[in-house]
C-alpha cells in the first residue's frame, strides 16, 4: 500500500539534519512511499491554509531523489525550520485567515489547525526531526491520534531519553576546534579570551568543549556565578601560565548570581540606563526591590545585546583593569560538514524512522542509549523530566570548571 510521509525540521539547526532528511527521503522512495517536505517545522503548517490552495505550494512541497540529492553537502536545514510550538502561538504569528477565530491580546494553542492541515495533506504518517520543544509537540500530536515518529537532532543534545542527538558530536568538534584557534591569540596578545558559545538552558556542550579543549574555566546557564571571584580565578590561571593567558568558554545564557547583580552592575558603563529604569520604576512605588528591577533590566539587556558574553567581558575588564579578549562563536558550531558520529547517527536514525512507518508503529522516537545501541522508545519520554546529572558529578561549581573525570561523550 502506497503511504504519504510528510517530513519537517523544527527547532535550531544541526550539522547532519539533511543527511538524515535525504536518507528518509531515499528509503521512503525505496519503498514506494510518496514524501512531502513540510517548510519552516510546525510553522509551515501552521501557514497551510486549507481553504486557499495557493498557500499549499509555500507550505509543503514534493520531494524526489533528484530535488535532495545534494542537499547531504548543505549546512543548516533544506526544509528551513523555526521554533514555533503551535500550542502557544503569539498573537503576531497567528496567520491572518484564523485571526477571526482567536483574540489578539494573548498565547492560543492552535493544535486543531495543525491536524486539520495534516489531513488535508493527507498525510499517513509524519517524521519529525526537531530539538526537544519541537519533539514534545510532536509527542502532543501524538496523545491526539496523530500517527508521528520523532528523531532527535540538536546541538545541545538535551532530548531526553536519548543519550545521543544529530549534531551534538560535530558541535563539539567545532568548538573546540574555535577555542584553540582563539588560544593561540590569547597567547599572542598574553590576554584573558572570553569565547561565548551557544546554550540558553543546557550548558552540557559549554562544559564539554572548555573540557575538551583544556578552557582554564566554564561558565553555564545553570550555575550563577561570581564576577570578582570568576576574575580572580582567570588572573591566577593567567599568572600560572608560562604564556601568559587564560581562556574561559560560556554559555550565552550565563548569569550574575541575583544578589551580587546590585554590587556588579555599576561597573558596566554600557548598562547605566539600567540604573537610571532602575530608580525610575523603583520611585513608582510598584512594590519591586531594586536589586530584583536591577536583574530583570540587565537580563533583558542582555538578550538585546545578543548574550550575556559581551557583559561578562565588561565586568573582566573593569574589575581587572585589563583589556579582555571576546569572541562569540554564535552559530558557528552549527555549520560545517558532519563528522563521522553525526553521519552514521543521521543514516541510521533516518532509515529507523522510515522502518517504524512501513510498520505502523507511531508515537515513537529513535533514540541512541549507549548500553542499547540504536532503539526506538515512546514517543512521551521527550516530555519527561531531565534526569541528567553533571552538575553534580561533572561540573566543579567553586571553580567554574569541569571536573578531570572520565565524561561519556554524550548525554551524562
Amino acid at each position: 500500500m502506497t503511504k504519504r510521509i510528510g517530513i519537517l525540521t523544527g527547532g535550531g539547526d544541526a550539522p547532519g539534519q539533511n543527511v538524515c532528511l535525504k536518507s528518509i527521503v531515499y528509503h521512503a522512495l525505496d519503498r514506494g512511499y510518496d514524501v512531502v517536505g513540510i517548510r519552516k517545522g510546525w510553522e509551515g503548517l501552521l501557514n497551510f491554509d486549507p481553504d486557499n490552495l495557493s498557500t499549499h505550494g509555500e507550505q509543503a512541497m514534493p520531494l524526489t531523489k533528484m530535488r535532495v540529492r545534494d542537499i547531504d553537502r548543505m549546512p543548516g536545514s533544506f526544509l528551513h525550520a523555526s521554533r514555533l510550538d503551535p500550542s502557544v502561538v503569539p498573537p503576531q504569528l497567528v496567520p491572518a485567515f484564523l485571526k477571526s477565530q482567536v483574540g489578539d491580546e494573548v498565547a492560543v494553542d492552535l493544535t486543531a489547525h495543525i491536524k486539520r492541515a495534516i489531513n488535508t495533506l493527507q498525510l499517513d504518517a509524519v517524521i519529525a526531526l526537531g530539538d526537544r520543544t519541537a519533539l514534545q509537540y510532536a509527542a502532543r500530536l501524538s496523545q491526539e491520534g496523530v500517527p508521528i515518529v520523532g528523531v532527535p537532532k540538536t546541538v545541545h543534545n538535551n532530548v531526553n531519553g536519548s543519550d545521543y542527538s544529530i549534531g551534538f558530536s560535530t558541535a563539539l568538534a567545532r568548538g573546540v576546534r574555535f577555542v584553540q584557534e582563539i588560544r593561540a591569540m590569547a597567547g599572542s596578545r598574553e590576554e584573558i579570551a572570553v569565547i561565548e558559545i551557544l546554550g540558553r538552558s543546557s550548558g552540557l556542550p559549554t562544559m564539554l568543549i572548555g573540557f575538551l579543549a583544556g578552557a582554564d574555566r566554564t561558565l553555564i546557564p545553570e550555575v550563577p556565578f561570581d564576577p570578582g571571584k570568576l576574575a580572580e580565578l582567570l588572573q591566577d590561571d593567567q599568572r600560572a601560565n608560562p604564556a601568559n593567558y587564560a581562556i574561559l568558554t560560556m554559555s550565552e545564557a550565563s548569569s550574575i548570581a541575583p544578589e551580587l547583580v546590585a554590587k556588579y552592575v555599576p561597573t558596566l558603563s554600557r548598562l547605566a540606563e539600567v540604573r537610571a529604569q532602575a530608580e525610575a520604576v523603583a520611585t513608582k512605588g510598584e512594590g519591586l526591590a531594586r536589586d530584583e528591577i536591577v536583574f530583570e533590566l540587565v537580563q533583558d539587556l542582555s538578550a538585546r545585546v545578543g548574550g550575556s558574553g559581551a557583559i561578562v567581558v565588561e565586568m573582566l575588564e573593569a574589575i581587572t583593569g585589563k583589556r579582555v579578549l571576546f569572541q562569540p562563536l554564535s552559530y558557528l558550531i552549527r555549520t560545517g560538514e558532519p563528522d563521522g558520529q553525526d553521519l552514521l547517527g543521521a543514516a541510521n536514525f533516518a532509515a529507523m524512522a522510515v522502518n517504524l512507518v512501513a510498520e505502523n508503529k507511531f508515537g515513537r522516537v529513535t533514540v541512541y542509549r549507549r548500553r542499547e545501541n540504536y532503539v526506538d522508545a515512546p514517543i512521551d519520554v521527550v516530555t519527561r523530566d531531565d534526569n541528567s546529572t553533571y552538575l553534580a558529578d561533572h561540573y566543579d561549581a567553586n571553580a567554574y570548571q569541569a571536573k578531570t573525570s572520565i565524561i561519556w561523550a554524550a548525554r551524562v
